[in-house]
């Protein structure tokens, strides 16, 4: 071993790597340089290691993939009744980002993409990840999503003071612009809001904002940079329009139909259904969400569901994000709520691993355990497959090889506000992208 190498094995514990059902049990896995070097079982190990090796026995544990949330607005105050962020300055939006973002950490979440956040609050928070200036989940991101003049989302008459609201752009060229001026910018992602939602005052589910014009040309200028496209996605009718126009993943797919879920599963187009959003009722109320959105969401529970098993069933690819705040409380129990819909456990984590890195471009580094990927790896204390609510007993979470967050010293804390008492468990190491 060089002076400059950096290795770490992970001793007694069952890797569930998202490629192979069965897991491999009383495994041990050796990091170097920030990679995966060596997986095996203990008894085909050769022995005892070399002593000057950094080993952690993870005592039986569950080593995973480092998790992803594949649908989040970091700097965002969804909902916000009291309408407080209106008045925000792009500093006050970048630290509630950083925050919640560093956060999602605690719960293993490594990795994140990004749907739509003002003032490019989420490139900024990227870079300083990816340079290493701080320490946080890899982020692939959209900034501002682009929406219909009074489109989805739009509420009432007072605009933000400091913050711009969500580009609004109508017609082919306002669009082309938009998205020219977002790639300009530095985004990984365009997001479109093409039907109505749950949000505003004045829309619904079904309403179609977007013409298919609009969205061709969103899509042909991004695809031109080499830049995906998702798509706020409410009506089959409005899936199947942009489906046509070539969009990359559809968010939400709140009322799909077989059609629908049929040209997706034909052309590879990406599902990330967001149940959360029209099923958990507490953290509505919790949040104090607006009747008018409370309403909206829990009436389109049942056809939410129904799309999206239809999409499961067609094969549809699907990755799972919340679309909730803050990350650390909603990323888990979105994974929760597809297995509750009818995902089976190991398919629910290929989706929040596997299957979000191939989305995003990057499935030759993350996403799986596999020699020669980046170790950004999570371990948890039961099995998965057997109760997906396991994965809330998080024990260790390793960011390219660096434990960031170690929960083994103490008990597992399942209530929020004492987990973000434990952000000292972040080792803010330079060198780490």
């Amino acid at each position: 071993m060089t002076l400059a190498e950096r290795v770490l094995r992970l001793d007694n514990c069952t890797v569930i790597d998202c490629i192979q059902p069965e897991p491999l049990r009383h495994a041990r896995v050796t990091l170097r340089n920030g990679r995966i070097d060596r997986i095996e079982t203990a008894t085909a190990a050769n022995g005892a290691a070399d002593g000057a090796v950094e080993a952690i026995d993870l005592q039986g544990g569950f080593l995973l993939p480092g998790l992803w949330d594949s649908h989040s607005h970091p700097g965002l105050a969804i909902p916000d009744p009291y309408r407080r962020t209106d008045f925000e300055s792009e500093a006050d939006r970048a630290l509630r980002a950083l925050r919640n973002t560093q956060d999602a950490l605690l719960v293993g979440v490594t990795a994140l993409r990004c749907t739509g956040d003002q003032g490019f609050v989420d490139v900024s928070v990227r870079d300083a990840y990816r340079t290493g200036l701080l320490v946080g989940p890899r982020m692939f991101v959209s900034g501002p999503g682009l929406r219909i003049t009074g489109g989805h989302g739009a509420n009432g008459r007072i605009r933000p003071l400091y913050v711009d609201p969500p580009l609004e752009v109508d017609g082919p060229d306002e669009v082309r612009k938009a998205v020219r001026t977002n790639i300009k910018y530095g985004v990984d992602w365009i997001k479109l809001a093409v039907t109505g939602g749950i949000a505003g005052h004045r829309e619904g589910m079904d309403e179609v904002q977007m013409t298919a014009d609009e969205v061709r040309s969103a899509v042909e200028t991004a695809h031109n940079k080499g830049i995906k496209v998702c798509a706020h996605l409410g009506s089959a009718t409005a899936v199947k329009m942009a489906v046509q126009a070539g969009i990359d993943c559809v968010e939400h797919g709140y009322l799909l139909d077989e059609e629908a879920v049929g040209m997706m599963a034909e052309r590879g187009v990406a599902y990330c259904p967001t149940l959360s959003v029209t099923h958990d009722e507490p953290y509505m109320r919790r949040h104090i969400w607006p009747e008018h959105s409370l309403k909206r969401a829990l009436e389109g529970a049942a056809a939410h569901e129904r799309g999206f098993r239809l999409a499961l069933a067609a094969g549809v690819k699907i990755v799972n994000g919340a679309d909730l705040n803050p990350i650390v409380d909603t990323a888990l129990p979105e994974i929760e709520w597809v297995v509750k819909s009818g995902m089976r456990p190991f398919d629910a984590l290929v989706a929040s691993t596997r299957s979000a890195a191939e989305l995003n471009g990057v499935a030759d580094q993350l996403g799986t355990i596999e020699v020669g990927k980046l170790a950004d790896l999570v371990v948890v204390a039961g099995d998965p497959l057997v109760d997906i609510n396991n994965l809330r007993r998080t024990q260790l979470v390793l960011k390219e090889g660096h434990v960031v967050v170690d929960h083994r010293a103490g008990s597992w804390l399942h209530d929020t506000e004492q987990l973000k008492t434990r952000l000292e468990t972040v080792l803010v190491g330079r060198g780490m992208t």
